[in-house]
C-alpha cells in the first residue's frame, strides 16, 4: 500500500500539506507527465516532494533521479531541497512502522540525485559517448569573447567574395549569430544553401501580376540579396567550425547540438541513460531550445519524464527558447504515438496576491485565449483562501520626471516607514539598461540606499576590478589607470598629496624634465604649440608609470607619515607577489595569492554580514576565480593573455557574466525585468510601462536578416494542424509576384505577432514578480520629448483594476486645455546651481575652510602670516641638498651590508657572481630598470615564434630583441629569416617555458628554461639569446645560469647533471655556445655563502 503525499507530510513535520493539484502530481504513475505550473505555484517543493513520494514507496532510489534545469543556482537549489526532504524522511522516528523490512534506510544511505543545468549535461554526456560521432571528448568550451577573437581572425584572412557592405564588427556579429542558429536548429550549410538559394531563384521566376512592372520591386529585390548575402557568409561558418575543431573548442551551443545528433543517431545512448536514471525532472522546459528538445525526446521519451513550465514565462525567443516545446511535450515523451502524455496543472500561486493575481490574469488571457478555450495551455490562477490583501497603484503622469518623482516618492515612504524587525525587499523593473540611471539618482536625492543590478558585467565589480588591477599592475608598471584604482581604493586609501608626489616621484624616474627654455611670444596658440613639442619631444623609451614609483619611493619627507607607511605596505605586498609571478605559479594560484596579499576576500565580508537575506557575500569573487580557472585550461597561458582577455571581455560580453542575482533586503534593487524572472520582491514598481518600450517591436526575420535560417528550416516550425511554432512561408501555392509580396508581407506580420506575444509575457512576468504591492506607472512624454502612451496590457489592467488603485491618470485633452506654457512668466526663476564635484560638508572640513579664506584675507591686507614662500622652498633645498649628501656617504662606505633574499632567480646568481657589489647596493634599494622602446618590436618576433613552437613564451622578457641593443623592424625579419635558415629549425623542444624551483645551500631558485631537447646523447637545455655574443670574460658569469638550469633540470628528471648539456643559443650567429665544465651545486652554494657575508 501506498503512502499518501498528505500523510507523508504530515510525517516529514511540514506546516502546510500539498494541495490536492499538487497531491496528483506527486502521486502520479511513473510514466511521461507534463506539469504546466504558474508563477509561483511552488514547482520546486512539488518536484522534489514527487521525488521524495516515489523513494518512500520504495518506487525508485535517490540516485537514480536526474534533474534538469538552467542555471547552477537553480540546479543547487532543486538538489538541495530533494536532499532536505530526504534527510527528514531518514530521521523521521515512525520510519520503521513505515518501513519495517529496512529496505528504505537503506535506500536512503545511497547517493542522492543528480541534479545539473542542461548545458553541464550535455557536455558530459559529448564526454562519455562522444566517440560515437565521432568527436573530441575532451574539447574545451569557448567564452563568447575567445569565440569573437576567433571569428575577427576567421573575417580577416577570408579571401573570398563579400558583397556585403559592412565593417568587419558587422560581419563576425552576423557569422557568429548565423553559426549560433544553425546549432540551435540543428541545420547543416548544405541545407541552407540549397533552402536560400531556392528562395532566391523564386524571386527570380516568377512573374509579374497584371499590371505590375516587368523587374521585380526593390522589396523582392532586397529579399533576394539577403539570400545572397546568407550563402556567401556560409564558406566562413565552415572556416570558423574547422578552426574551433583544429583547436580542440567548442561553443555552448555546438555542445547541444552534437549531444543531441549523439543521441538522435545512438539509440543505444539512450537505452543506457534511461538505465541510469528511472526518473528525470525538466525544469523550465518552456526555455528550451530545438537541439534541447530534440537531445531530451531521443533519451528520455516514453519514460518517468516529468516536464515543469509555464507558457507565460516564455521570454527568451531571442536565445533561441521556445514556448512550442512546452505543447508538444504530449506527444514528444508519449509511450503510445496515439496516446498523449498526462498533463497536469498547478494554478495556485503561493506568491502573488489575488489582486495581483486579477491583473496577471488579465493580461495571460491575451496570450493563452479565454478560460473556456479547451486549447488554453493552463488555466487562470488563483490565491489560496489564507492570502493576504494586496495594494495595487497604477499611474499615467504628464512627464517622466513626474512618473519618476512619484515612484521615488513612494518607495521613499514605505522605506522610511518599513517594519525593522522585517526584511524590506522592493525592485523597480525597466524594460531597458538606459533607464536605471535617470530613477537611481530619484532615490539618492531622497537618501534612499539603492543596487543597479546588472547593469555592469563581472569585472565592473569593486573587488574584481580590484583584483584585475593588482594584477595589471604587476606585468603593466605603465597602466596607471590600474594603479590609481588601488592607490585611491580601500586597500591603500591614499590621499590627493600623496598620490601627487608619487607621480612626481614617477616624473623623476623617467629622467623627463622640461627644457626650461621660455618663450617671447604672447600669442598663446604659438605658447600651446611650443609646449606640445616639448611634450611629444620626450623620449618614448623614458615613460614611467605610479607603478615604477611605488618600487622606489624616494625620500620619506615627500610624503605624509601615513602615506609614506601604506606605499611601504603596497610595495611589499606587490614584490611578494611578483615572486609569485616569477616562480611560474599557475593563474589560479596567482589569483588566489592576489586575494590572500591583499585581503580582498577579508574587505568584502567586511562590508555586510554574509549572512543575511540576500548577502552577496564573496559570489563575485568566487566567479572570478572561475573564468581565471577556465581561460588557465588554456594551453600555455600567460598572465598578459588573460588581461588582454579581460580586456576584450569587456567589449564582447560587457565585462563578464555576473554572478547569481540575489534579492536584497535593505535597499531598493533597479535591474531589467529579464534579470527579475524566478525572483519576487514585497513590492515591485513596473516603471515606464508605455507603448514604446512593450508594444513597438522591431520585428527581423529571414527575409532581411542573413544571420537568420529561412523559416521551413527552423527546428520550432509550426507543424501541421500545430497552434503553435515559428511561422512558415509557404510559397507552394504562389504564381505571381504581387503574391509573394503580399504572402511575404503577412510572413513578417505574424513573425511581429510572435514578438508582440513574447512583449506581453514580459509584462507578465515583471507583474506577477509582486508578493503584496504592485506599482506600475508610465509618461505622456518620455527623456526625448516624444509622445507616448500606455502600452495595451497597461491599459487592460488599468481596465480591470478597482478605481481606487489609480493614483494619477493624465489626459493630454484636458492638460491641452487649461495649459498656459505660452504665457508670460511673472516669476523669472534661475536655472539651478551646482557644484561639482560635490562637497561633503562636514564640521570639520567648513572649520578648515573659515581658516583658509582668515589667512587669504590677512595676506591680501599686507599682515604677517604663519607661511613665507620664500622660506619654504629654501627649507626644501636643504632638505634635498641634505638627503644627496646622506646618499653620497652612503654610496662611499667600504661596507655594503646586505641580507641575501631566501629566494633568488637564475639571473640574479649569474648578477651575484659577475659584480656581487652592485647586487647588493640593488638589492638594498631597487631601482627600476630603464625602459626600452624598441622591446616593443621584440613582440613581433616573440609571436613568430609561439606560432612555430606552439607555445607562448619561448623567450624571458630580459631576452627579448632589444633589451641589450637596439634594431631596427628589418632586423627583426633578419632574425626570422636566421632562425629559419638555423640548426633548430626543424627541431621541436619537448618542454616549453619549463618553470623550476630549486633549493641550494637553503636559497631557494626559481626560474624557467627556454626549451628542453632530448636527443640521442641525452637532455639538452637551451637559453635562446637574440644579442650579441658575450666576451670570454662574460661567459664565466652567464655560465652560472647554465649550472643552474643543469642542476634543477638533473633534480626534476633524478638523474645526474653529468648526463645533460645546456647551452646559449644566438639566433643572429647561428650559434650554440656551451661550456665543458659548469659549477657544481657545490660551487654555486660557496657563492652563496661569500655573497651573504659584508662586502668591503
Amino acid at each position: 500500500m501506498l503512502i499518501d503525499p498528505i500523510e507523508l507530510s504530515r510525517l516529514l513535520g511540514q506546516k502546510y500539506p500539498p494541495t490536492e493539484q499538487q497531491a496528483t502530481v506527486i502521486q502520479a504513475d511513473l510514466g511521461p507527465m507534463l506539469v504546466v505550473a504558474g508563477a509561483g505555484a511552488g514547482k520546486t517543493e512539488t518536484m522534489a516532494a514527487r521525488v521524495v513520494w516515489l523513494v518512500a514507496n520504495g518506487l525508485i532510489n535517490p540516485d537514480q533521479v536526474l534533474g534538469l534545469t538552467f542555471t547552477r543556482k537553480a540546479a543547487q537549489q532543486l538538489g538541495k531541497r530533494i536532499n532536505d526532504r530526504l534527510g527528514q524522511l531518514a530521521g523521521i522516528p515512525d520510519i520503521a512502522a513505515l518501513d519495517p523490512s529496512g529496505r528504505l534506510a537503506n535506500r536512503l544511505r545511497s547517493a542522492g540525485p543528480t541534479t545539473s543545468t542542461y548545458d553541464a549535461f550535455a557536455g558530459k554526456l559529448v564526454g562519455e559517448f562522444g566517440l560515437l560521432l565521432p568527436v573530441e571528448p575532451s574539447a574545451r568550451i569557448i567564452s563568447q569573447t575567445e569565440l569573437y577573437r576567433i571569428a575577427v581572425q576567421v573575417v580577416n584572412e577570408y579571401e573570398g567574395e563579400l558583397s556585403m557592405r559592412h565593417t568587419t564588427g558587422h560581419v563576425v556579429d552576423t557569422l557568429l549569430t548565423l553559426t549560433a542558429e544553425l546549432d540551435n536548429h540543428m541545420v547543416d550549410e548544405r541545407e541552407l544553401k540549397i533552402e536560400s538559394l531556392l528562395f532566391a531563384q523564386l524571386c527570380e521566376e516568377l512573374p509579374p501580376a497584371k499590371r505590375q512592372r516587368k523587374k521585380p520591386s526593390q522589396k523582392i529585390l532586397g529579399w533576394q540579396e539577403t539570400q545572397f548575402h546568407r550563402i556567401e557568409l556560409l564558406p566562413l561558418v565552415t572556416k570558423l567550425k574547422d578552426r574551433l575543431k583544429d583547436e580542440n573548442l567548442v561553443t555552448f551551443g555546438e555542445q547541444m547540438s552534437l549531444a543531441a545528433r549523439l543521441a538522435v543517431e545512438n539509440p543505444s545512448v539512450g537505452k543506457v541513460l534511461r538505465n541510469r536514471y528511472k526518473v528525470v525532472m525538466l525544469d523550465e522546459y518552456q526555455d528550451t531550445s530545438h537541439a534541447q528538445r530534440m537531445l531530451l525526446r531521443s533519451l528520455f521519451a516514453g519514460g518517468a519524464v516529468t516536464a515543469v513550465g509555464d507558457p507565460m514565462q516564455s521570454i527568451y525567443g531571442w536565445r533561441g527558447a521556445t514556448a512550442a516545446n512546452l505543447n508538444r511535450f504530449v506527444t514528444d515523451f508519449a509511450i503510445d504515438p496515439q496516446e498523449p502524455a498526462v498533463k497536469n496543472e498547478l494554478t495556485i500561486s503561493f506568491r502573488n496576491p489575488p489582486e495581483v493575481l486579477h491583473l496577471a490574469n488579465a493580461v495571460a488571457t491575451t496570450v493563452l485565449g479565454a478560460p473556456s478555450d479547451p486549447n488554453r495551455p493552463v488555466q487562470p490562477l488563483s490565491s489560496p483562501p489564507s492570502a493576504a490583501a494586496g495594494d495595487i497603484q497604477l499611474g499615467y503622469f504628464p512627464t517622466i520626471a513626474d512618473e519618476r518623482e512619484f515612484v521615488a516618492d513612494t518607495l521613499a515612504e514605505l522605506y522610511n516607514n518599513r517594519d525593522t524587525a522585517k526584511p524590506f525587499t522592493a525592485a523597480v523593473l525597466v524594460r531597458q539598461n538606459a533607464h536605471t540611471g535617470p530613477i537611481a539618482k530619484e532615490f539618492q536625492r531622497r537618501g534612499i540606499p539603492y543596487e543597479i543590478v546588472g547593469i555592469n558585467g563581472l569585472l565592473d565589480v569593486p573587488e574584481v576590478a580590484d583584483m584585475v588591477a593588482v594584477a595589471t599592475m604587476l606585468i603593466r608598471p605603465t597602466d596607471s589607470a590600474a594603479a590609481l584604482r588601488i592607490l585611491g581604493g580601500p586597500a591603500v586609501g591614499l590621499g590627493v598629496r600623496d598620490i601627487q608626489a608619487l607621480a612626481r616621484r614617477a616624473g623623476e624616474l623617467s629622467g623627463r624634465a622640461s627644457s626650461g627654455k621660455a618663450t617671447d611670444s604672447v600669442d598663446p596658440a604659438v605658447k600651446l604649440e611650443e609646449e606640445i613639442a616639448e611634450v611629444l619631444a620626450a623620449d618614448a623609451e623614458n615613460i614611467v608609470g605610479l607603478t615604477d614609483a611605488i618600487a622606489d619611493l624616494g625620500e620619506p619627507e615627500k610624503y605624509s607619515e601615513e602615506g609614506y607607511r601604506r606605499l611601504g605596505r603596497l610595495s611589499s605586498q606587490l614584490r611578494r607577489l611578483r615572486q609569485t609571478v616569477a616562480a611560474g605559479s599557475s593563474l589560479p594560484d596567482l589569483f588566489a595569492e592576489i586575494e590572500r596579499v591583499m585581503g580582498i576576500r577579508t574587505e568584502v565580508l567586511s562590508r555586510e554580514n554574509p549572512r543575511l537575506d540576500g548577502a552577496v557575500g564573496t559570489i563575485h569573487l568566487d566567479k572570478l576565480h572561475q573564468e581565471v580557472a577556465n581561460f588557465a585550461t588554456i594551453p600555455n597561458t600567460t598572465l598578459s593573455q588573460l588581461l588582454d582577455y579581460f580586456t576584450e571581455a569587456r567589449r564582447q560580453e560587457s565585462g563578464l557574466e555576473l554572478g547569481e542575482v540575489q534579492v536584497r533586503s535593505d535597499r531598493v534593487q533597479i535591474l531589467t525585468v529579464h534579470k527579475a524572472k524566478g525572483l519576487e520582491w514585497d513590492t515591485v514598481c513596473v516603471l515606464h510601462a508605455n507603448n514604446r518600450d512593450y508594444d513597438k517591436t522591431r520585428v527581423s526575420t529571414w527575409l532581411t536578416n542573413p544571420a537568420m535560417v529561412p523559416s521551413t528550416l527552423r527546428g520550432d516550425a509550426a507543424e501541421s494542424g500545430d497552434t503553435v511554432g515559428s511561422p512558415v512561408l509557404d510559397t507552394s501555392w504562389l504564381e505571381n509576384r504581387a503574391q509573394l509580396e503580399a504572402e511575404c508581407a503577412a510572413h513578417i506580420e505574424e513573425f511581429r505577432q510572435s514578438l508582440s506575444e513574447e512583449s506581453t509575457r514580459l509584462f507578465y512576468v515583471a507583474v506577477t514578480r509582486a508578493a503584496q504591492r504592485l506599482i506600475v506607472t508610465a509618461s505622456a512624454l518620455n527623456d526625448n520629448e516624444h509622445d507616448t502612451e500606455p502600452c495595451n496590457n497597461f491599459l487592460l489592467m488599468k481596465r480591470n483594476a478597482s478605481t481606487n488603485s489609480i493614483v494619477a491618470w493624465h489626459d493630454p485633452a484636458e492638460a491641452a486645455a487649461t495649459d498656459t506654457s505660452d504665457e508670460p512668466s511673472e516669476v523669472q526663476q534661475s536655472p539651478p546651481t551646482g557644484m561639482f564635484p560635490k562637497p561633503t560638508k562636514t564640521v570639520d572640513l567648513l572649520t578648515g575652510a573659515d581658516l583658509v579664506r582668515k589667512a587669504i584675507a590677512q595676506q591680501s591686507a599686507g599682515d604677517p602670516i604663519a607661511f613665507n614662500q620664500d622660506n619654504d622652498l629654501f627649507q626644501l633645498w636643504e632638505k634635498d641638498v641634505t638627503a644627496l649628501i646622506e646618499e653620497y656617504q652612503r654610496l662611499q662606505s667600504d661596507i655594503v651590508e646586505v641580507e641575501l633574499s631566501p629566494e633568488l632567480t637564475a639571473t640574479d646568481i649569474v648578477a651575484l657572481k659577475q659584480n656581487p657589489e652592485q647586487f647588493a647596493r640593488r638589492q638594498r634599494r631597487p631601482v627600476p630598470f630603464k625602459p626600452n622602446r624598441y622591446a616593443k618590436r621584440g613582440t613581433e618576433f616573440h609571436s613568430w615564434l609561439e606560432q612555430r613552437f606552439g607555445a607562448p613564451t619561448l623567450l624571458d622578457e630580459s631576452e627579448l630583441p632589444g633589451m641589450d641593443e637596439e634594431i631596427t623592424p628589418g632586423q627583426l625579419q633578419e632574425l626570422k629569416d636566421k632562425f629559419v635558415a638555423g640548426q633548430f629549425a626543424d627541431r621541436t623542444p619537448m618542454f616549453v617555458e619549463q618553470p623550476f624551483e630549486v633549493s641550494i645551500d637553503g636559497i631557494v631558485i626559481r626560474g624557467r628554461m627556454d626549451a628542453v631537447f632530448r636527443d640521442e646523447s641525452g637532455w639538452h637545455i637551451v637559453d635562446w639569446k637574440t644579442g650579441q655574443l658575450p666576451s670570454r670574460a662574460d661567459m664565466r658569469y652567464l655560465m652560472m645560469q647554465l649550472a643552474v638550469y643543469r642542476i634543477a633540470w638533473a633534480q626534476l628528471q633524478g638523474i645526474d647533471p653529468d648526463e645533460i648539456h645546456a647551452s646559449f643559443y644566438y639566433v643572429r650567429y647561428d650559434k650554440l655556445s656551451s661550456a665543458d665544465n659548469l659549477p657544481s651545486e657545490r660551487e654555486i652554494a660557496e657563492t652563496l655563502r661569500l655573497a651573504a657575508q659584508p662586502i668591503e
